[in-house]
């Protein structure tokens, strides 16, 4: 019964998109909104736009006429920046504080919450449907076109990258792992003991690079550069300054696989179209 009910809701929202697909001038008449420092336009809107206004999909809500809220999994992430060229927002979990490195994020988001897991971005795939466009509207990466004219490859670049919190009991000595120093280490916490040392790894890695009586707590997203040599310190800066996704697919239409973004920051179809 639930799938059923589920299925339903599927296909009403798809014709909510496909109503407001062909009445696109009207949507495209809608002054555009603002919230903070944030103009907000198609394919967003905020929640108190009028419902002709933007996609579904991409309604954002606006905190006390200052901070404006994008709602990841039901999860709250503070937008700090919206790209309308490029077809990006960048967010932060509200826990990361500025200058703050002993500040942790309040929710954990791994690629597959985004639908987009780490297969799909290494493996071209031709599963893309409408349907998996409404369930994860935004992607942690972006195809360009790459090679001759007519025989074009399609590479992924990513946009964010994982971001690992470890406990150990023991010490740790391994490329792979970052240790927070005084920033986490000795955390008065309810989950972290005394005890236990504290390291991130960002990039992520292997079930076997887990060291023995160490566990996961939590992952995020950063955004996409080389950290090596990085210090903690130096990493949570680009935690707190946000990781950026990507609302390409609101442009993708009827492609059968997957889109990319071209030159001009125009999204095309790699494929065939439904």
């Amino acid at each position: 019964m639930s799938r059923f009910l589920f299925a339903c809701y599927l296909a009403l929202l798809l014709l909510l998109l496909v109503f407001q697909t062909s009445n696109c001038n009207d949507t495209n008449l809608c002054a555009p909104s603002s919230c903070g420092n944030h103009t907000i336009s198609y394919p967003f809107s905020l929640e108190s736009d009028p419902s002709n206004c933007g996609n579904p999909l991409y309604t954002l809500h606006c905190e006390k006429n200052t901070s404006t809220v994008l709602y990841l999994d039901s999860r709250k992430y503070y937008v700090q920046a919206i790209n309308y060229n490029n077809l990006t927002i960048r967010v932060v979990d509200p826990g990361v504080k500025e200058n703050d490195c002993s500040s942790l994020p309040d929710f954990s988001l791994t690629y597959a919450r985004l639908g987009n897991s780490r297969r799909e971005y290494t493996i071209f795939t031709s599963t893309n449907t409408r349907f998996d466009y409404i369930r994860f509207p935004y992607t942690w990466f972006q195809y360009e076109r790459t090679g001759r004219k007519w025989f074009p490859k399609y590479k992924p670049l990513p946009l964010s990258q994982m971001m690992i919190f470890i406990n150990c009991a023991n010490p740790v000595n391994s490329p792979l792992y970052v240790e927070t120093g005084t920033c986490l280490n000795g955390e008065k916490s309810s989950n972290v003991s005394l005890l236990m040392r504290s390291y991130v790894n960002v990039g992520g890695m292997k079930a076997s690079d887990m060291m023995e009586l160490c566990s996961l707590e939590r992952m995020t997203l950063l955004p996409a550069k080389d950290y090596k040599n990085m210090s903690y310190k130096e990493i949570h800066s680009q935690l707190a300054y946000g990781f950026e996704l990507s609302w390409h697919k609101s442009k993708c239409g009827s492609c059968a696989t997957i889109c990319y973004i071209d030159d001009s920051n125009r999204t095309k179809c790699a494929g065939g179209q439904y």
